[in-house]
């Protein structure tokens, strides 16, 4: 399957074979670097492409592949006659009606009115479509009290003058209302026919007749002679009203004079020893025949009957084996095949001129035709064929960009570098590579600039060569979209991602002597994705944030108010050029037109472009002011404009809605006068819609709405169905609108129905649910207020309790502090205590080394004294001796220590006397020396008594305490002291 193919797949949007477009060219050069050169002669020919065939297997329609008859009803929908039954295409969904008997359906027809009738074998009847959008069967046997088992297969049906004629081998069954005649054949009914409300049957053996339907009689009007004994099975239509062409089976085709009853051979389709059979045949118009054959496809005849030789339309045909044609409303062709389907769509504004390659540029001179792909550059020597054939030119394989005719020469810019072609030869013009376009110089003749990807360079032709002359210095940036301004030498280079540069070549064009580069200094607000073009005598700027354009005197380029108002200023318009009354632009992956002089965006017709185009490189060329050519990534196409005219508002159907409750599939009724009721179990609703008559037509695009769920519109989607799921109860209405990718609009499309809702959902009971609320909001506002009451008088007290608990803690506090500062103030009379304790026991030691020295001096005066004779010697000792006598440490020394030690330690006497008043002054002393940690031995001097004096002193000490022998004293007279200002702090605290 060919690139385009693949695209528009699953769609009956193609090509038309027989497009007939103008073609009048004029030897131009655009600003993008496109050219066209044509021939103004009379009788120009015209360029023609291929129509697209569309294929559906088994796999689409899910029945047998082998096809029979085909008919058309008023809204578009086509019925097939299968050897399953049906099978019905809305142009979204296949649909599938089996007969009672489900024998094959050899016939259908429709009448004014719509009514579709089908035959069998022993069956005839109506399909119609129930309330609910389903198709069904309606037999006529009953109805009409019709019974014949020798009816056997019906092969054709007719609807003429109100009259059904079913035609079997063995008789005709004609139906007017409730009267039902039958004509027997003399042998076989072979065929039948329709010309001018004329009812034609060829019997085997009586030749062709008419029945004079008025009285059910058979009117003789070609011998079985006269047509040589030949099959004839289709009756063609000529510019003459009373002349038809008889094709026969065996390729014969008579022309019959419908007048004077006249029958001539007229034209012999098939060699004597060529073995094929005609099928069938139709009239495209009275220029055209189709005629599908048993093993060789489809034949094209001429207005001539002359077979058109070498016709590529139907190439591309799953089966050449064709039982049936059928031409639609729109004017495209079923083919029914022995295997299959397939519809070729002439009903196109899209003509087919090449595919498979990326396309950049295209040149078209005469008959011939290069084009610039990414695969090279290619040529034909006749664009005018239905199906040119093209060749790659050697040496050019790989990218090209552009082409233009310049001097007469064909000159190619390619990644390659320069080159010039001639049909399929081609040669390089210098060394560089990387050449994007040709520029000519305005005012200077001869001279050309080649843009390339490192800067600029300057071409020439000299005695019929080309040469690249130099490269002008000073700019070595890709210069692909380069414009000259309205100062000669000046140009203005755009950089996709560098922004804007305006440069001044020399008048020799050797180097730049000026560069400018803008970005977002000078009014830009991106600097990416500038593009410049020429429009009207304006050159402007495109962006990514709107049009602008350049002024000198502020040197900023400001927004230009023209064509922002046309343009969307949000989306990056990338191409922009007029062409006659029209001027053409690319916006964000959409191609699209408006009239410069009533600026109306027509950007519908090419939807079906939408993001096909080479981004920066998109190649749309004017033909006529109808037609333009397109280049796209898949190929290039001719695109008629005049097609637009042609499309009409279609109408868009709800073909079904269904919903599903407890796993059980409903069917909702499309046309009912009230909105349907829907069950409140309801939880999906699908509904399927198509619009048959835009089936020919490219994508179809669907956008809907649900009232009360959606606010607007969707978005256009190719879905053709949408499913809820559950929705609330109340009333919905339900709106759908079409449109094709080529500018065709459906109209909006309604279903409106209701979701039921339960007892407790009802407007009785939500009015109750509403009184019971505001009742029960009356009690709950006033049972609050009794809460808040209570609550504040609670909150009252807690204030209260919380002002005395605050006021506790802040008495608890300045305890606290009053505590701590006790503290403080203990800690400090701690450490002056230790400080005088120390002090207190130096002094202490001090007395004790005091008398130690005085005992060590009076005994050593006692001992000196008895060693003197001298009695002025002993005398002066005996003096020395009365002083020492006199300085011993005595009580004034201790009143001294005792004062201290009151000083270091409070009110330690006082206490102890207090619990002990049996301590005498001299055991308080020893008390004092002993809590101060003082050795007997210490002791002993200080209260001038032996070691052994001391001890015995404490043990009788201990006796009056009542201290066991193993307890401490010192500890005991410790806790004595910490046991008083124990309770003094107890004290202060309360």
């Amino acid at each position: 399957m060919s690139m385009l193919t693949y695209y528009f797949k699953y769609t009956l949007v193609d090509f038309r074979n027989w497009l007939i477009l103008l073609l009048t060219f004029f030897c131009t050069e655009s600003s993008f670097g496109e050219q066209i050169d044509s021939q103004k002669e009379t009788g120009t020919p015209v360029l023609k492409g291929l129509p697209q065939v569309v294929h559906y297997s088994r796999h689409e329609f899910n029945a047998d592949p082998q096809f029979w008859s085909v008919c058309e009803d008023n809204e578009g929908v086509l019925y097939f006659g299968n050897n399953d039954g049906a099978i019905i295409f809305d142009g979204e969904r296949w649909h599938k009606v089996v007969l009672p008997n489900n024998s094959s359906i050899r016939c259908l027809a429709t009448d004014s009115t719509g009514n579709v009738y089908a035959g069998g074998f022993n069956e005839f009847g109506l399909i119609k479509k129930d309330s609910t959008g389903q198709f069904y069967y309606k037999s006529l046997l009953d109805p009409l009290k019709f019974h014949d088992d020798e009816m056997e297969n019906l092969w054709q049906v007719h609807v003429i003058k109100n009259t059904i004629i079913y035609r079997s081998f063995s008789k005709l069954i004609a139906i007017n209302g409730s009267k039902i005649t039958k004509l027997p054949a003399s042998s076989n009914f072979i065929k039948s026919f329709e010309v001018n409300s004329q009812y034609f049957v060829q019997d085997q053996k009586r030749g062709i007749l008419r029945l004079d339907i008025d009285n059910m009689k058979f009117i003789p009007y070609f011998s079985d002679a006269q047509i040589q004994g030949k099959d004839i099975i289709a009756f063609l239509g000529t510019q003459q009203k009373n002349i038809v062409l008889g094709v026969a089976a065996s390729g014969e085709i008579f022309r019959l004079d419908l007048i004077n009853k006249s029958a001539t051979l007229y034209k012999q389709l098939f060699r004597p020893s060529e073995v094929n059979k005609v099928e069938c045949a139709v009239e495209v118009n009275d220029s055209v025949y189709y005629l599908g054959t048993l093993s060789s496809g489809i034949i094209t005849l001429n207005e001539n009957a002359s077979v058109l030789k070498d016709e590529p339309t139907f190439e591309d045909l799953q089966d050449k084996s064709v039982l049936n044609l059928f031409e639609t409303r729109q004017g495209n062709i079923w083919a029914l095949l022995n295997n299959g389907l397939d519809c070729i769509t002439f009903n196109s504004p899209v003509t087919t001129l090449f595919e498979g390659a990326s396309l950049y540029d295209v040149l078209i001179t005469g008959n011939e035709a290069y084009l610039a792909t990414n695969q090279g550059m290619f040529y034909t020597r006749n664009i005018k064929e239905i199906k040119p054939q093209f060749q790659k030119i050697k040496g050019l394989e790989g990218q090209g960009w552009t082409l233009q005719k310049i001097e007469n020469d064909i000159l190619v810019g390619h990644d390659k570098g320069l080159f010039v072609v001639d049909k399929t030869k081609s040669k390089q013009i210098g060394n560089i590579s990387g050449i994007w376009k040709v520029v000519p110089v305005a005012k200077q003749k001869g001279i050309y600039l080649a843009a390339s990807y490192h800067g600029i360079y300057v071409i020439s032709k000299k005695e019929g060569l080309w040469r690249v002359d130099h490269k002008i210095e000073g700019f070595d940036e890709s210069s692909r979209d380069i414009l000259e301004s309205e100062i000669p030498g000046t140009f203005w280079v755009c950089h996709g991602y560098k922004g804007v540069f305006r440069i001044k070549i020399n008048e020799d064009y050797t180097k730049v002597v000026s560069f400018e580069h803008f970005t977002t200094q000078n009014g830009f607000t991106f600097p990416y994705s500038i593009n410049v073009f020429e429009w009207g005598k304006e050159i402007v700027f495109t962006s990514n944030q709107g049009i602008y354009t350049y002024e000198k005197h502020k040197n900023q380029f400001v927004p230009y108010l023209p064509l922002n108002k046309i343009l969307d200023s949000t989306k990056n318009t990338r191409k922009l050029f007029q062409h006659q009354d029209k001027t053409w632009f690319v916006q964000d992956d959409e191609v699209g037109y408006f009239y410069t002089d009533n600026p109306v965006l027509e950007k519908g017709y090419f939807l079906q472009f939408k993001g096909a185009f080479n981004r920066g490189m998109e190649y749309i060329q004017p033909l006529t002011n109808d037609h333009v050519l397109l280049g796209t990534k898949t190929g290039l196409y001719l695109f008629d404009l005049t097609y637009k005219n042609k499309n009409e508002k279609v109408r868009t159907f709800i073909t079904g809605a269904r919903y599903l409750t407890d796993q059980k599939e409903n069917w909702l009724p499309l046309h009912a006068e009230n909105p349907v009721k829907l069950p409140n179990s309801t939880y999906s609703l699908r509904i399927d819609f198509a619009t048959p008559k835009m089936q020919n037509d490219a994508d179809i695009q669907y956008a809907y709405k649900l009232d009360n769920v959606d606010k607007d519109w969707s978005a256009w989607q190719f879905a053709s169905y949408k499913e809820y799921s559950h929705l609330r109860p109340g009333k919905y209405d339900f709106q759908v609108k079409s449109r094709s990718l080529v500018g065709t609009e459906g109209d909006i499309a309604s279903i409106s129905f209701e979701i039921v809702p339960l007892w407790y959902q009802t407007q009785w009971m939500m009015f109750i649910f509403i009184l019971a609320a505001i009742f029960l909001i009356a009690v709950t506002i006033k049972l609050v207020r009794k809460k808040i009451e209570h609550e504040n008088r609670k909150a009252q007290a807690e204030v209260q309790k919380s002002k005395k608990l605050l006021e506790l803690q802040l008495a608890q506090m300045k305890l606290k502090a009053e505590k701590d500062q006790i503290n403080e103030d203990k800690l400090s009379l701690q450490e002056d205590v230790i400080i005088k304790s120390k002090e207190l026991a130096n002094y202490t030691m001090l007395l004790v080394k005091k008398k130690d020295i005085f005992a060590e001096i009076r005994e050593d005066i006692i001992e000196l004294r008895g060693l003197v004779r001298n009695d002025n010697s002993k005398k002066k000792l005996q003096k020395m001796f009365g002083k020492l006598n006199r300085h011993l440490i005595g009580e004034e020394y201790l009143h001294v220590f005792e004062t201290n030690f009151e000083q270091v330690h409070k009110d330690f006497f006082k206490n102890l006397k207090e619990h002990y008043p049996c301590l005498t002054l001299r055991e308080l002393r020893l008390c004092a020396f002993i809590k101060m940690n003082l050795t007997n031995k210490e002791i002993s001097p200080l209260l001038n008594i032996s070691v052994r004096g001391v001890e015995t002193a404490r043990y009788r000490i201990r006796k009056k305490l009542n201290l066991e022998h193993e307890s401490n004293f010192s500890e005991f007279l410790e806790s004595i002291a910490q046991e008083k200002n124990s309770d003094k702090e107890s004290h202060l605290l309360l």
